[in-house]
């Protein structure tokens, strides 16, 4: 059949016809054409039809147009192309006074990247080229990614996707959860409640963004990443996930169970190529124990990583370094944790107080078990004071080294000092307490027990001459060997204690 070309304004005879001025005139052409009976207005097409409107064509088996109000609908092997792509379907309605068509059932849009979406029912706005689903959409992308969702927008002129309500975005390498997400190139912007799983980690957030193509993410409100070694939670965290970078900001904490550590600061960098993490702005580790955890804070806090395996290898606190356990506190300038020994060594004018006892040396250095501590190292210029019943009243041992032992309560049992030993101790009436004597006595090696957090026995080893004076007899400046100094306005009294006034 000689194929029919026709103007339907002309065929009509309805130019005269008011039309809406935002409404384009609609072309038709087809192998067959015929008027409707008593639908005035309406052309019905049939096989190999054609319809031209603004700048999107269809192709259909039929379709029926009213040429006064611009009307159609089309069906049939139905293939519209659009600016920025086909769209495929059962069936087509054009409503010129909202300027919007729309397609239903087994709807399929292919954009010019051959990003396809599939639903049951599409809206088009002609104007904004804006296609529109809410009964339920499946998009799928050339790199095998695939967002589902029941409501979707996807712009045409940026190649946007707007997608809410039960997002779901899955992708070999990672699935995303979310209630709201916008997609431009790359980058998945999302809003409220997030879940990210991939091989390696997960991440949740209420708001933020993922770069797919850099693997970049960033986080915020309610931010919170966990890997096999790590979990950190923070107001907002951006991270870096194909070579394990990334920075966290505010009310940081990052838990490592492996090692029973919790750190919390206000900001912390992790850089896994090289193997280190820090933590700055009130940083506070805490070594995790059922009976007594220790808090330690410094101005900075450094954790050095096996690049390999990811386990802690140890942690550097410096400048202003303190701790607190209920049973023993510290305080210096610098600290050393190492893992593979769990030792704490403190440098920097360092002290440590358990119970009544005062302990100060160049160097300190603590044995942990089970994050208790089991041994305590004094290391040249070994000082210990142990506060008397007495007020002003101070037992004191000197030497060059010392060695502090544990019992399982975590209180001092035993200390042994090595090396011009020197000690002066009070000595006082079983019966009541009263102040007898003051000895002085000077030694190579010397060794305290202790029980029930009071001195039991004393035994000195080579000892050299000593002195046993009366109480009342020793001047005042004599009661204390050369260096004596009682640092109590240092030791911290509660866990918020090994902060400053001013940091608090």
């Amino acid at each position: 059949m000689k194929k029919i070309l026709i103007l339907i304004l002309c065929l009509t005879g309805s130019l005269l016809v008011s039309v809406p001025v935002f409404a384009q005139q609609v072309h038709a052409q087809a192998d067959h054409g015929s008027s409707i009976p008593n639908r005035p207005g309406w052309m019905r097409w049939e096989r190999n039809v054609v319809i031209q409107h603004g700048n999107i064509r269809i192709f259909s088996n039929f379709a029926e147009v009213n040429s006064i109000t611009q009307d159609f609908e089309a069906w049939g092997n139905l293939r519209i192309r659009v600016p920025n792509g086909i769209i495929t379907g059962v069936r087509l309605r054009n409503y010129p006074q909202q300027n919007v068509m729309i397609v239903h059932q087994d709807v399929v849009f292919t954009d010019r990247d051959s990003t396809q979406l599939f639903t049951d029912r599409l809206v088009y706005d002609r104007r904004t080229e804006i296609s529109t689903y809410t009964t339920g959409g499946r998009i799928v992308m050339t790199d095998s990614t695939v967002l589902t969702s029941q409501i979707g927008h996807f712009h045409g002129r940026t190649n946007a996707f707007h997608a809410r309500t039960d997002v779901v975005i899955t992708h070999p390498d990672y699935l995303i959860h979310t209630d709201s997400v916008q997609m431009y190139d790359d980058v998945i912007y999302f809003f409220g409640p997030t879940h990210v799983w991939s091989d390696d980690n997960y991440l949740f957030a209420e708001r933020g963004w993922k770069n797919t193509e850099k693997q970049i993410a960033s986080l915020s409100q309610n931010a919170f990443i966990q890997t096999p070694e790590q979990r950190i939670y923070a107001d907002s965290i951006y991270y870096e996930m194909e070579i394990d970078f990334g920075m966290a900001f505010n009310n940081v904490i990052a838990i490592d169970s492996a090692n029973d550590i919790i750190i919390h600061s206000d900001f912390a960098l992790t850089d896994r190529r090289i193997g280190d993490a820090w933590f700055t702005k009130n940083p506070v580790a805490i070594f995790i124990n059922d009976g007594d955890s220790l808090f330690l804070r410094g101005d900075t806090l450094r954790i050095a990583y096996d690049t390999n395996t990811n386990d802690i290898i140890h942690m550097l606190a410096y400048h202003n370094v303190r701790f607190f356990r209920h049973d023993m506190q510290g305080a210096g300038d610098s600290l050393a944790y190492v893992v593979a020994d769990s030792t704490l060594t403190m440098f920097g004018d360092p002290i440590v107080w358990s119970n009544n006892d005062q302990m100060t040396s160049d160097t300190i250095r603590i044995l942990l078990s089970d994050n208790r501590p089991k041994h305590m190292y004094l290391l040249n210029q070994a000082f210990i004071v142990s506060r008397g019943y007495h007020e002003g009243i101070f037992n004191q041992i000197r030497g060059r080294e010392a060695i502090g032992l544990f019992n399982d309560s975590s209180d001092l049992e035993s200390i042994q000092v090595f090396e011009n030993v020197e000690t002066i101790y009070f000595i006082m009436d079983d019966s009541d307490n009263s102040l007898i004597g003051i000895l002085k006595q000077p030694a190579e090696e010397m060794k305290m027990r202790i029980e029930n957090q009071a001195i039991v026995s004393i035994n000195y080893l080579r000892p050299g001459p000593g002195s046993m004076f009366p109480y009342d007899e020793l001047p005042a400046e004599e009661r204390f060997l050369e260096g004596f100094l009682w640092q109590i306005e240092r030791r911290p009294k509660s866990r918020d204690d090994i902060f400053s006034q001013k940091e608090l």
